[in-house]
């Protein structure tokens, strides 16, 4: 455990070498533009929802019609008119940033991560992997997986908003689970590039990333990292994300016996 999530994070000083030694700026600029364009997006959004929206109460009461059950409205409403506002907008970018738009810069980049990861796999084996690859399947198959996991995310978020019942300790839980499953999700989405080409099917994928999932933790943590360094680490997030992935990938084939083409589809 402690090793698969050690490693998942040390993966990135790979990474660190390899992008320069092997001059593979070109697999990072796009997708690096367009992490920090989405992400910059995602947090001015709110800022100017709030300005363009009628200010502090109109921000409040859009968040309040967004409950969509009957029961706890009134407490809901109340909830969020207690939380001081600068809070609540910190929040629900935070929101957007780390929910939403980590899994669309997963599904946007796929494109180029998929090949970066295949330039990846032939530096560090020697060997060219054989192109299989089907743009419009596997683009279909990466929405999927990503709907999935950001459904799976949600909802064990929401479950460990119980914990806060608990003074301090559960407050601490709560964020520190919320943050491994963040993790774990985020190195899902980068291991599947990977797998993706290798021909798993989303079953597949899910059983390997579950085995491996200390190092899925371990490889998210380092990426939500990054996404903490404004601008910088938004750029460099998917390139080092998908570079450090396909080394964990790849060494866990080893381990496993996993031929190193992958397998098909039944």
């Amino acid at each position: 455990m402690i090793a698969q999530l050690a490693n998942g994070i040390s993966d990135y000083s790979t990474a660190i070498g390899m992008i320069s030694r092997h001059r593979l700026w070109r697999f990072v600029i796009i997708p690096g533009l367009l992490s920090v364009g989405l992400i910059s997006f995602l947090l001015v959004g709110p800022a100017l929802a709030f300005v363009m929206g009628g200010g502090e109460a109109a921000f409040e009461d859009t968040l309040i019609s967004w409950y969509p059950f009957g029961w706890g409205a009134e407490a809901f409403a109340t909830f969020i008119h207690w939380i001081p506002f600068w809070l609540l907008l910190v929040a629900v970018m935070a929101f957007l940033m780390f929910f939403i738009g980590k899994y669309i810069i997963l599904i946007v980049a796929s494109p180029f991560m998929g090949a970066l990861s295949e330039k990846v796999e032939t530096i560090l084996t020697g060997r060219i992997p054989p192109d299989d690859s089907h743009f419009f399947a596997d683009l279909i198959r990466g929405i999927r997986i990503s709907v999935r996991n950001l459904i799976r995310e949600i909802g064990f978020t929401l479950l460990f908003l119980f914990l806060h019942l608990l003074p301090v300790v559960g407050t601490f839980a709560a964020g520190a689970l919320t943050f491994m499953v963040e993790a774990f999700y985020a190195g899902f989405g980068n291991m599947d590039y990977t797998l993706e080409r290798k021909r798993f099917n989303i079953r597949q994928s899910v059983h390997f990333v579950r085995r491996n999932r200390w190092g899925a933790i371990g490889n998210g943590i380092g990426f939500l990292l990054l996404l903490f360094i404004p601008v910088i680490g938004w750029f460099l997030a998917p390139a080092y994300g998908t570079i450090a992935a396909t080394a964990l990938v790849l060494r866990q084939f080893e381990k496993e016996g996993i031929p190193i083409e992958g397998m098909r589809k039944a």
